[in-house]
């Protein structure tokens, strides 16, 4: 499982997150790094892994999230129900959160997010999702 194309995203100043992408055969791979957390940090590197979808022409992407800090339900709530608006409209997505502490507050998410007709899933490692992601 190997990617092409890595690309890191420079932190400007007024972002708390960085965002590294790769291209892989069947989707891009956008792994988040980041310390602090809520619904404007959330939404906003949301929207920027959809719109580099479309910039390379993906419809499956992979994001791996970094980040100690916790969201809220209703953080989760508001991103999840706006998916749609974000660009994941289309997008099959694999999330993988790398602090377990967190599933439920995603799960939660998830939830909302499949409700508004969002194509995603949760998983506990990369190779996993992965395997969802190339095997249809």
């Amino acid at each position: 499982m190997q990617g092409f194309g890595r690309q890191a995203v420079e932190n400007q100043s007024d972002r708390q997150y960085t965002i590294v992408f790769e291209n892989y055969p069947m989707y891009l791979y956008a792994l988040v790094h980041g310390e602090a957390y809520g619904y404007e940090i959330l939404s906003a590197f949301l929207k920027e892994i959809a719109d580099e979808c479309k910039v390379r022409s993906f419809n499956q992407v992979l994001i791996e999230e970094n980040i100690s800090a916790g969201a809220t339900k209703e953080d989760a709530y508001r991103v999840g129900s706006e998916m749609p608006e974000l660009g994941y409209a289309g997008i099959r997505v694999a999330y993988v959160d790398r602090f377990l502490e967190q599933e439920e507050v995603n799960e939660f998410g998830r939830d909302v997010a499949v409700h508004n007709g969002i194509n995603v899933r949760l998983f506990s490692d990369q190779e996993t999702a992965d395997r969802w992601l190339t095997s249809e």
